[in-house]
């Protein structure tokens, strides 16, 4: 009897239930639905919804299928989707019969991230080019695996009534796809179709409706060189063909870009790979749900067909990005491989969002517009990159990227049970980096996670400015949180240097050059202290000068300054980088310390600035004050102007992009016969001295040297200048790791010519990747320096005096 007992309690299987709190990027990318697909085939009972930033999942069955279920969803949980945190909680047997989607659940916070933009996926597109399907040449189609997200959300969480589709009711048989656990549309916050979604409209420079079938009215005008604005997912674009010369010219008249490089999108993957050279790591880049902007190298079909130095002057390597939506993909017909697509925005604006600011803004530049009724709630930009050492390495972070939640090294480096780190996120405030004027970005720092804004362009207006207020006002109310802790850049003509400082919270100016170091660390998960390489344009320092080549000592709360450029005269100021003759001049008046011979040189380098050199000269002699920098940025401007490449910038970073490429053109055997060859350089007293660094350059142009050995001795100079900066850091501190940061780090050749360099002297090199290198990456280093010194100083938010921590973040 005992025995037979015993039998039968082994054969009884009980039922448990657990709960999961599932955080990550687990909304908008077809999450629930792939819930209730491993629940069921598990045989499990319960519930699967969302709640403001989370997944919260109950499930009941017996044992062996709950813990199935739970593996299979980590392996099963593939990109778009994420898992940061799952947190397993055990519960009563309640008796539920079956498993469903419930109702989403509001609240007042977001404990996690909503989705970004995903580019179409491939079932997708073949449903638009299927005569048979119900989704031919419809160009809004999408699945719970691809379409707008972060761009239309108005709310969270992320439901159908929270985004600008809530205009476009369901029709019968959407409606039946959105409900069937089988098809992939099922809670498909984005179905629509030509019956009851978004519709497109041709209109002409006025706004009149051009009659006829818009895409083949769109077509017809591409083919006839035609420029027109097309609304897209995060914002307009201005396109054209690619192979119509004329229609480029007139594009690049109009818009008052002479010689910015313009993106081009390609039909599909085939394309690029018959015109450009594409590893496959850039194929995967290329074709991911990110879909960003990547640069790659023209094959010579390129060069046979399409007008690349209209599209990109002097750049060796093209903007390539594939047609992501629908829509896009519908305007290449049969007639085009790729088309001109740039950012649709007047000079100096931020993109257009709305068909009404496309009209206003773009009507001198587009013949016509190609609108739709689906409202975007947010603009975003393409995201572009670029592979440096077999990585992806972000140049501009948006679209596809942005808002996925990033990590980094918190003050209190405890196991997360133990009670001082929950006290830590429990009290710690919620920060801001506002980020710098350029390429600026901003940062939230909540609980343990950073979310790191669009790129949102140079704030140069009106205009400008209350985009990056709105920007910052859809995340705070996604997140259901305010900055109580605000980081800026203390450089006295930054509006949010004013701003902030006028603000309610607590403020922390945090200086250019640490910020820049700050988030090279935090990308790189370090804490200890690090040398920092910091190399761009000018950033505001603690002298109130420009600098721009450092080598900085420090961690998130304080640096100092090891080594830098000896400052030269920047003449006319901050305008001299749309002059980077002048800054030649500069150069040439540090070498040679003599007016004549520096008007006679000018007279030789710079013919067609005769006039205005005797001006220049009595701003570098010190008759007239002109301010000084230490600047590698401002190098490479006048290395580029003496060697006669680039005089007058049209773009910010022109002088130093064409240097770079000049490089990629370079033959393997000139870089080998060159290599280790580099211009003397003096290091005194924590300054590097470029006299003869510069008169030996002035020689080899006199003495006809080739534009392209000097060039490639000058990046091998840097990186040496660089091997000396550090080598010095560490006797003097024994630090052996090594970030590098700044937007000069962009440069492909020299930063792996400098980073082989130091680790052959035994450092560990860290560099940028999700990140920008430049001044999109600013806020990330502001938000974490800020963090760590607000723990640092064990300060309430709230009761700082004259509302500051710790105003100095370092000696100079």
């Amino acid at each position: 009897m005992d025995n037979m007992a015993v039998k039968r309690v082994r054969k009884t299987k009980t039922k448990d239930r657990i709960r999961l709190n599932v955080r990550g990027i687990v909304q908008g990318v077809g999450y629930r639905p792939l819930v209730y697909r491993l629940a069921v085939s598990n045989r499990l009972t319960g519930y699967v919804r969302n709640r403001s930033g989370e997944v919260i999942i109950e499930v009941e069955g017996e044992r062996e299928n709950i813990e199935s279920f739970i593996n299979e969803l980590v392996q099963k949980t593939i990109e778009p989707a994420r898992i940061n945190h799952l947190l397993v909680s055990h519960l009563s047997p309640v008796g539920d019969r079956e498993f469903i989607i419930e109702e989403s659940e509001h609240s007042q916070e977001c404990s996690s991230v909503f989705p970004a933009d995903l580019a179409v996926c491939e079932d997708c597109i073949a449903e638009v080019l299927d005569p048979n399907s119900r989704f031919h040449l419809y160009p809004f189609t999408s699945c719970t695996n691809c379409g707008p997200r972060y761009s239309i959300i108005r709310s969270l969480p992320y439901d159908r009534d929270g985004t600008s589709l809530t205009s476009f009711p369901l029709c019968q048989t959407c409606a039946l796809d959105f409900s069937d656990p089988m098809n992939r549309r099922f809670h498909a916050q984005t179905i629509a179709c030509a019956k009851c979604g978004p519709k497109m409209e041709l209109l002409n420079s006025r706004g009149m409706q051009i009659a006829g079938n818009w895409l083949t009215e769109t077509s017809t005008a591409l083919s006839e060189g035609k420029i027109l604005a097309v609304k897209g997912i995060g914002g307009f674009h201005l396109i054209c063909d690619a192979a119509h010369m004329h229609a480029i010219e007139k594009l690049r008249n109009r818009k008052h870009r002479p010689r910015k490089p313009l993106a081009l999108m390609a039909r599909d993957l085939a394309v690029v790979e018959e015109y450009f050279e594409i590893s496959s790591r850039e194929r995967r880049i290329l074709t991911s749900r990110q879909a960003p902007i990547l640069l790659l190298k023209p094959k010579e079909n390129a060069r046979r067909h399409l007008p690349l130095e209209v599209i990109a002057p002097g750049l060796t390597r093209i903007g390539i990005m594939l047609a992501y939506t629908p829509l896009h993909r519908l305007l290449f017909g049969g007639r085009f491989d790729f088309i001109i697509a740039t950012s649709g925005n007047k000079s100096g604006y931020p993109i257009a969002r709305s068909n009404e600011e496309a009209l206003s803004q773009l009507s001198e530049i587009a013949d016509l517009f190609l609108v739709h009724n689906r409202e975007i709630i947010i603009g975003i930009d393409d995201s572009v990159g670029h592979v440096m050492e077999g990585e992806l390495c972000l140049i501009r972070r948006a679209r596809g990227y942005v808002p996925e939640l990033l990590t980094f090294p918190y003050p209190v480096q405890a196991d997360e049970q133990k009670k001082e780190f929950k006290q830590f996120l429990f009290s710690s405030p919620i920060v801001l980096g506002t980020g710098g004027e350029m390429k600026n970005t901003f940062c939230f720092l909540y609980e343990d996670q950073a979310l790191l804004s669009q790129h949102l362009g140079d704030m140069e207006n009106l205009e400008s400015l209350s985009n990056h207020r709105r920007a910052l006002k859809h995340i705070e109310k996604m997140l259901g949180k305010t900055p109580q802790l605000i980081a800026y850049d203390p450089h006295p003509d930054y509006f949010f240097s004013k701003e902030a400082n006028k603000g309610p919270g607590d403020v922390v100016p945090v200086y250019h050059h640490h910020a820049h170091m700050a988030s090279c660390m935090a990308e790189n998960g370090l804490i200890s202290p690090v040398i920092g390489c910091i190399l761009d344009g000018t950033g505001y320092g603690q002298d109130g000068r420009l600098w721009g080549f450092e080598i900085l000592v420090g961690d998130y709360t304080a640096f100092e300054r090891m080594v830098h450029l000896r400052p030269i005269t920047l003449p006319g100021g901050e305008s001299a980088i749309r002059h980077p003759w002048m800054t030649g001049m500069s150069l040439i008046y540090e070498a040679v310390q003599n007016g004549d011979q520096t008007i006679g040189w000018g007279k030789r380098l710079f013919p067609c600035t005769k006039e205005k050199l005797p001006i220049v000269l009595a701003q570098l002699d010190g008759r007239i004050p002109s301010p000084k920098v230490s600047s590698s940025g401002r190098l490479f401007d006048g290395i580029a102007a003496i060697l006669g490449i680039c005089m007058e910038s049209s773009y910010e970073g022109e002088a130093a992009i064409l240097l770079s490429e000049m490089i990629e053109r370079l033959d393997q055997k000139v870089i080998s016969n060159h290599r280790g060859t580099y211009y003397p350089f003096e290091l005194k007293d924590g300054e590097w001295w470029i006299d003869r660094f510069i008169m030996q350059v002035l020689l080899d142009r006199e003495q006809s040297i080739s534009a392209e050995v000097i060039n490639l001795k000058f990046h091998h100079t840097i990186s040496e200048m660089v091997r000396e900066g550090v080598l010095h850091a560490h006797k003097k501190t024994g630090i052996r790791s090594v970030v590098l940061s700044g937007g000069v780090w962009n440069n492909r050749y020299l930063l792996s010519c400098t980073k082989k360099l130091l680790q052959q002297e035994g450092f560990s090199v860290f560099t940028h990747k999700k990140i920008p290198a430049g001044d999109g990456g600013l806020a990330f280093g502001q938000a974490v320096s800020a963090l760590w010194r607000w723990y640092q100083n064990h300060v309430p938010v709230g009761t700082c005096k004259d509302n500051r921590i710790g105003s100095a973040s370092g000696k100079g």
